[in-house]
């Protein structure tokens, strides 16, 4: 059965507790892991000026605590 790595679990820990409740279901029938979960203002502004994202911060849902994406 897979589970979370280390680092997904940890990021998955930043998230809000429904996220947190979904995704721990979701590994028990699929292999995935967590690549983000809260970001800080730094990350979220750097992804907005590389066009990655279209909020800047604190704008995004990645920015509140817990994250909320």
């Amino acid at each position: 059965m897979p589970r979370f790595g280390r680092s997904s679990k940890s990021k998955l820990a930043t998230c809000h507790e429904d996220l947190q409740d979904l995704f721990n279901e979701v590994i028990k029938h699929v292999d995935c892991s967590v690549l983000e979960g809260q970001r800080s203002k730094k990350r979220q502004n750097k992804l907005y000026d590389e066009g990655k994202t279209k909020v800047k911060y604190p704008k995004g849902r990645h920015n509140a605590s817990p994250s909320r994406a």
